[in-house]
């Protein structure tokens, strides 16, 4: 069976679908990924920790054949989520998704992640 796609993109927000229908193919569940270095410690910047976690996503998706465009689902956690965080999300998030393919997303702040250093976490659930 074969996969069809239908995303109906956000009227008044860019980057995200409002709905996304899938009919057919498999679904991959990717576990929270974080941003952090080849330490295994997050940096001490937001954008890098962002970028850092949306790559260890591709990686996952990756070994699943599958890319981000496959992702319609889309759940991001942000300790101490303010509008310049968000902002800086937005930016981060805007060189690696196309808004063509924009998943159904939650933007979610919260008060801690696995380690007080960490700031960011991405959950997906992608249909190849």
């Amino acid at each position: 069976m074969t996969r069809e796609l239908s995303r109906i993109l956000h009227a008044g927000i860019p980057g995200i679908a409002d709905t996304v229908r899938v009919e057919g193919g498999t679904t991959i569940y990717v576990s929270g990924t974080v941003g952090v270095g080849r330490d295994g410690e997050p940096p001490a910047d937001f954008a890098e920790q962002c970028e850092l976690a949306i790559r260890s996503l591709q990686g996952s998706l990756r070994r699943q054949e599958a890319t981000l465009a496959d992702i319609v689902r889309l759940t991001l956690y942000v300790v101490g989520l303010d509008d310049e965080r968000m902002d800086t999300w937005h930016e981060v998030r805007d060189r690696f998704f196309s808004h063509e393919h924009s998943p159904a997303s939650s933007l979610i702040g919260v008060a801690r992640l696995y380690s007080p250093a960490a700031w960011v976490e991405i959950e997906a659930t992608a249909v190849i």
